[in-house]
């Protein structure tokens, strides 16, 4: 990955908490269809809590 300045430790610590944040909502997503429907529900709600620390890291809330 080429980047075209460098990172100071906030951003750096950014894009290693978005990127394992993706991981794992990339791993629910995958299990989602293979769950009961009412367990469904779940896995959304923490979709739902991870994407929104994602966005207040992003802006500088956390």
């Amino acid at each position: 990955m080429v980047w075209g300045g460098s990172l100071n430790s906030r951003g750096s610590d950014y894009l290693k908490h978005l990127h394992e944040a993706n991981k794992a909502v990339e791993f629910l997503e995958k299990i989602k269809g293979k769950i009961k429907l009412e367990d469904k529900d779940y896995i959304r709600k923490t979709i739902d809590i991870i994407t929104d620390y994602i966005n207040k890291l992003a802006e500088g809330q956390k």
